[in-house]
């Protein structure tokens, strides 16, 4: 039995840095359709509407 992929992402606060986060979460999910993808950001900034927005769910700090 293999154990499901599990990953962390963090980064934003500029678009910068939340697109090229989303287009790696992206590559990750084409390649591994069944991976738990988290977004962890600030609360308050652009990636708590950005990431959702993309479809992966994020925690904020």
């Amino acid at each position: 039995m293999q154990d499901k992929l599990r990953i962390i992402i963090s980064g934003g606060g500029t678009g910068g840095h939340i697109f090229p986060a989303v287009s790696i979460a992206n590559a990750i999910r084409a390649k591994y359709p069944d991976a738990d993808i988290l977004f962890v950001g600030a609360l308050g900034r652009m990636e708590m509407q950005r990431v959702p927005d993309a479809g992966y769910r994020i925690i904020g700090l």
